[in-house]
């Protein structure tokens, strides 16, 4: 392709020399603009498919970009410089890691954007609030003494013997260039950084996992990103406390008095519950019939939950003494069941397989023992007619 025209139209294009610093080592590509005498051109992305080679994706803003133009090629300076303050940010974390949690800890992959950055490093367990908060407040200080970030280019060899950090599966030529903190850290580096620690801004960790056996990730934030961050935890805290009608200060007690006044009504409404499953007890062992000399109570029960429609069903059992328990619930657009049988009668109905003959009728399934069953269904709807079959179901077993 010789030229790209018309407003949108994407292209890659390789400039004989550029300012743009291309995707690599986990930092992002540069963004930003080409401009001919013919037209503009929006750097969306950059990367370098070859060494030495750097390509730019772009978009077509107006006009018309050709072969052998002369272009001015502009950086995003702002962004550019959110990145940087991101990466040397990255290098003091590594550092500081190494220094709290041992040297061990190696760098296992990263993610360099301009609005946070991301660390993955080798480490055996999940950092502990104690240790988020040390090592935060060990960059925070490295970043405001502002020392100078300092770049040489040397011979690897003499990189490493000096201590430089180099990193497993990158490839290096023989003159690397080294990025160092004067009693921090000296890594092998070519990505973008500060001039000075200072220029990093607050480091504010925002989330820590596991993302492999052995390999833990951290994303931070630095600069006005934390600023943001903090901005957004301060309206949340600051909503919180008008909804609790409490000052900043007494929010935690505030909410723990809520945390104990809901486990006091759960507890209330179990009580409630509980009395109200005993209290269908009776009319529950009124509604027994007979089948073939067998008592059978088949019902469906409302205000309990699935603990206590088991409950329910053994205290009825035992209640009638001698018999088969089906008991069923309707609720949140589903249905459940419980079957009991009393020991004398377990060499001829079983539980488990009553309670699944049942279950296909809710289009459900169960099973269970001899004795107790369980089963689910989708189709609440059914439940009536279900258990009305019970009995049925009991006398088939019976003949």
């Amino acid at each position: 392709m010789d030229s790209i025209e018309g407003n949108g139209a994407a292209a890659e294009i390789v400039l004989d020399e550029t300012p743009f610093y291309a995707e690599s080592g986990g930092q992002v590509g540069d963004t930003g603009t080409l401009t001919s005498q013919n037209g503009l051109a929006r750097v969306v992305d950059t990367y370098a498919p070859v060494r030495g080679v750097v390509v730019h994706k772009v978009q077509l803003e107006f006009g018309r970009l050709s072969v052998d133009d002369q272009v001015q090629a502009q950086v995003d300076e702002d962004r550019r410089r959110r990145i940087a303050a991101n990466h040397t940010g990255t290098h003091i974390l590594h550092a500081v890691l190494r220094e709290t949690l041992g040297m061990h800890v190696k760098q296992a992959g990263s993610l360099v954007a301009p609005d946070r950055l991301r660390f993955d490093y080798t480490h055996f367990a999940p950092l502990t609030d104690r240790e988020i908060e040390e090592i935060e407040q060990k960059i925070n200080q490295i970043v405001f003494k502002n020392s100078p970030v300092q770049t040489q280019v040397m011979d690897i060899n003499q990189a490493i013997t000096a201590g430089a950090l180099a990193f497993f599966g990158e490839k290096y030529q023989q003159q690397v260039r080294v990025v160092s903190i004067p009693d921090v850290s000296m890594e092998l580096c070519g990505g973008t950084h500060t001039k000075m620690t200072g220029d990093v801004g607050l480091f504010k960790i925002v989330s820590e996992s596991s993302i492999a056996s052995g390999i833990r990730r951290i994303e931070a934030l630095t600069g006005f990103g934390t600023y943001l961050r903090l901005e957004e935890d301060e309206n949340l805290i600051n909503e919180m406390a008008h909804t609790l009608r409490a000052p900043r200060t007494e929010l935690t007690r505030a909410v723990t008095r809520l945390l104990d006044q809901q486990r006091q009504l759960e507890n209330e409404l179990e009580t409630l519950k509980r009395h109200a499953a005993k209290s269908q007890l009776d009319s529950l062992v009124e509604t027994r019939r007979d089948v073939k000399g067998i008592p059978v109570i088949s019902r469906k029960v409302d205000g309990v939950d699935a603990s206590m429609l088991r409950e329910l069903a053994e205290s009825t059992g035992a209640k009638i003494g001698s018999g088969i328990v089906v008991l069923g619930l309707a609720s949140n657009g589903k249905a459940s069941l419980v079957a009991v049988v009393s020991r004398d009668l377990q060499n001829r109905l079983h539980a488990g397989k009553i309670i699944k003959q049942v279950a296909e009728l809710i289009g459900g399934s169960g099973g269970g023992r001899p004795d107790f069953a369980q089963a689910g269904g989708r189709e609440p709807e059914k439940l009536d007619s279900a258990l009305q079959a019970v009995y049925n179901i009991v006398a088939d077993y019976l003949i």
